[in-house]
């Protein structure tokens, strides 16, 4: 008899195992739900479409398709510190599973709110000195993504600058001083100049306002050419940016080539675009079980001197020969 009920039990037990999924299914079946990212930028964000589109391309190249594999809450907010701490309040509330930000400020404002979500970052400057990792190799906490090294790049530009137009020594340095990033960017430029027998300006900006105004200042101080540096503010407000530089009739270097297709005569910096697609490698290990913390932070692998002739034409400049064929791409 008790053999019999062993029987039974042993059948039922099979049955029971053959009908519940097992442990590798219950991960595949997990595995299959819609991934939430949320995604936080200034009003930067919002004037280069491109940078989220690359970032789609990213993931689609990963094999992620959006609307069945995940889904973006793309939330821009006012640039200013009110604006993206409002924003970034409610986009952690709402329990993603992943945030993803453009840069410093928006990416600290999200590690003083969460310890645990995932962050991954587009264009951090600084991201061992603005506090979001420990190391560029461990970055140790819940956030890691892609540098975009303006901060290297600021006294390069000002060199190119140096080489295109030698006589104009003395510049004028646009920067937002309330931003931490841009100050930095502005400093290092500062101190580039000396060596090169130049002379630096900073022209401060608190808002968008400010820009015509800061040019004016340039000119009574006998500025002889611009440098803008990196911040939200002069990204969004670029076209005003170099409709000012225009009317100034001064030579300008710009850090990346959006400047320069909108009209700016030469710019140098990072493929921005390519950064948010190689982000979206962050992101597919992350959602599959990677720790932010284990990924180190990469630099950008693609650079590019943009040189716009059309302008240079327009505004009576003869760029050189020895800097046009360094050029990547020649705007005629």
């Amino acid at each position: 008899m008790s053999t019999r009920r062993e029987v039974i039990f042993a059948l039922g037990t099979l049955a029971l195992c053959a009908s519940a999924p097992t442990l590798a299914q219950q991960d595949k079946q997990q595995d299959k739900r819609v991934r939430r990212i949320a995604w936080l930028s200034g009003p930067a964000g919002r004037n280069n479409p491109e940078w989220s589109a690359a970032f789609r391309t990213g993931m689609a190249e990963l094999k992620w398709v959006e609307g069945r594999d995940y889904v973006i809450d793309i939330r821009y907010a006012a640039d200013s510190e009110r604006g993206l701490a409002d924003v970034a309040d409610e986009l952690v509330a709402s329990r993603p599973d992943l945030l993803f930000v453009v840069g410093d400020g928006s990416a600290r404002m999200l590690m003083q709110r969460t310890p645990s979500i995932p962050i991954v970052f587009a264009l951090s400057v600084d991201p061992v000195g603005n506090g979001l990792v420990a190391s560029l190799q461990r970055p140790g906490g819940n956030a890691t993504g892609m540098t975009n090294l303006l901060r290297e790049l600021g006294p390069k530009r000002l060199q190119l600058l140096k080489e295109a137009f030698p006589r104009a020594v003395h510049v004028g340095v646009l920067y937002v001083p309330k931003d931490a990033v841009s100050t930095g960017q502005a400093k290092d430029v500062e101190a580039a100049a000396k060596p090169l027998g130049m002379r630096v300006t900073l022209l401060g900006l608190q808002q968008a306002a400010d820009i015509g105004p800061a040019f004016d200042r340039g000119a009574a101080l006998g500025v002889q050419a611009y440098l803008p540096v990196s911040s939200g503010l002069l990204i969004a407000q670029r076209q005003a940016l170099v409709d000012n530089v225009y009317r100034s009739k001064a030579p300008a270097i710009y850090v990346a080539a959006p400047m320069a297709d909108a009209g700016g005569l030469m710019s140098y910096g990072p493929n921005i675009p390519d950064n948010f697609r190689r982000a979206a490698g962050f992101v597919d290990k992350i959602l599959k079980g990677a720790k932010p913390g284990d990924l180190p932070t990469q630099q950008p692998l693609e650079f590019e001197m943009v040189i716009n002739m059309k302008t240079a034409k327009a505004m009576g400049f003869t760029i050189p020969r020895s800097v046009l064929v360094r050029a990547d791409r020649v705007i005629e």
